[in-house]
């Protein structure tokens, strides 16, 4: 058919017909396009960030929390029961050696302390007595005015009365003790941390009364997770920066280690010495432990995003610097660390591997790396 013929033939059709036939052309010539892409197909670089492997630091620092606190804090009580009457110390207050803190009614104690003395001048008096008639009977047993057996009972009598005599000056002494003991002393110098009774309550022996601070060995108590308290040691050096001054440090050294872990943190209680501590540094306070620990049986550590999986097992993306595509490489975990996990092999110290967006490549996979891979702390291994 000649042109003139198509264009008498166009002519000829509605306009419906023309508009249609036009949109089928311009859909036919679209999918022509889209085959021939098709046809010709360029594989994506993809960007990446990696991190080259690197040993390990030489160790590494452990930092805790802890509190300030004496090695020795007793709780103060008295020996004997009784009514409190005074009181001179209050919650923050510095004692030396035998300061009185308390006293109790010395009524009762000193009614005891005379009835121990009358017991003795009655148990003194029966003793005299008995050993007069133990010399009157020495005299009279050679004369056989008395026999053997009298003899012989009043020195019985004798050792009877003597006895209780000694019985006597003890009860006496343990009642001077005991009004003694109505003054509460401090046997060493601290500071008042607590106050448990008033004047004018009535307490028993031994209830607590006053809790005294010993202030000549301060220490910093923290709570080690399990994980770590086996990398611990007596006498490892500390270093402790107190939160109420920042620029304020000290060295301490570990003089325990909790055998046990705490039944309700499941942490090891530990306690750093400080053997000569600033005067800033108070009881209660708040202070950072820092201690260094030797470095990890695996020399090499990734970040987690590092990782994927393949074949069932952990594996990472590998650079080919060469190629510049990332080759999958299987490793074997030795757990985890503060910074990531730690890898025990499949790679080798100056590897350069993906540390991000590994759930977009595949093995071979054509790369583009940034100018300079990121070597910060945080992605360093």
């Amino acid at each position: 058919m000649s042109t003139g013929s198509l264009r008498a033939l166009h002519r000829q059709q509605p306009w419906p017909t023309r508009r249609y036939g036009l949109a089928l052309s311009v859909v036919a010539a679209l999918v022509g396009g889209c085959k021939g892409e098709a046809a010709s197909p360029q594989e994506a670089v993809r960007p990446v960030k990696v991190a080259i492997v690197e040993a390990a630091a030489s160790g590494r620092t452990l930092s805790y929390s802890g509190v300030v606190r004496p090695r020795v804090e007793s709780a103060l009580g008295f020996r004997v029961a009784g009514k409190i009457i005074e009181r001179s110390v209050n919650v923050g207050d510095r004692i030396e050696v035998d300061q009185q803190i308390a006293r109790l009614d010395e009524t009762d104690l000193k009614l005891a302390e005379n009835s121990a003395r009358a017991a003795v001048g009655a148990a003194r008096s029966r003793r005299d007595v008995a050993n007069d008639h133990l010399d009157r009977a020495k005299a009279l047993l050679p004369k056989a005015v008395i026999s053997q057996a009298a003899y012989d009972s009043r020195r019985n009598e004798l050792d009877a009365a003597t006895a209780a005599l000694d019985s006597a000056e003890a009860q006496l002494l343990q009642a001077v003790n005991a009004v003694g003991y109505a003054r509460l002393k401090t046997d060493r110098a601290g500071i008042v941390t607590n106050v448990a009774a008033e004047p004018g309550q009535v307490v028993a022996a031994g209830q607590p009364i006053i809790t005294v601070a010993d202030a000549t060995e301060t220490e910093i108590a923290v709570a080690v997770p399990e994980q770590d308290a086996g990398e611990l040691s007596i006498g490892q050096v500390a270093k402790v920066t107190l939160w109420a001054g920042p620029g304020l440090s000290v060295d301490g050294r570990i003089r325990e280690i909790a055998g046990q872990a705490d039944a309700a943190s499941r942490t090891y209680p530990v306690r750093i010495a400080i053997p000569a501590p600033p005067p800033s540094m108070r009881l209660g306070m708040t202070a950072s432990v820092a201690l260094k620990v030797a470095r990890d049986a695996s020399p090499m550590v990734l970040p987690v995003a590092a990782l994927t999986e393949h074949a069932g097992g952990p594996a990472v993306f590998v650079v080919d610097q060469a190629n510049m595509v990332v080759r999958q490489t299987l490793v074997a975990l030795a757990g985890t660390s503060d910074d990531g996990v730690r890898i025990a092999s499949g790679l080798s110290i100056g590897d350069m591997v993906v540390t991000a967006g590994v759930q977009f490549l595949r093995d071979g996979m054509r790369i583009r790396l940034p100018e300079a891979p990121s070597q910060t702390p945080g992605n360093r291994i």
